[in-house]
């Protein structure tokens, strides 16, 4: 098994979103959250489920690019 160093040496996931951060339009799953520690480099925000809300989990990411993968790959 290939090891992520960015993700092993690193802690990726913010528990707060800086104001710089792009937002991801396509909720995020136990799957593609994989996907984020195993192909991307950067740090990513993932905001809380709100229980009483409709609304899903969405990935925030610090690189724009990043954000475009992601929407790109599970959209």
């Amino acid at each position: 098994m290939k090891i992520n160093l960015h993700t092993w040496f690193q802690d990726r996931e913010l528990e707060h979103c800086p104001i710089h951060f792009v937002q991801a339009q396509t909720p995020i799953t136990s799957e593609s959250k994989i996907w984020v520690l195993e192909r991307l480099k950067g740090r990513f925000y993932i905001e809380p489920s709100l229980s009483f809300a409709d609304r899903l989990p969405v990935p925030y990411f610090e690189d724009p690019e990043e954000a475009t993968l992601y929407e790109l790959t599970w959209s």
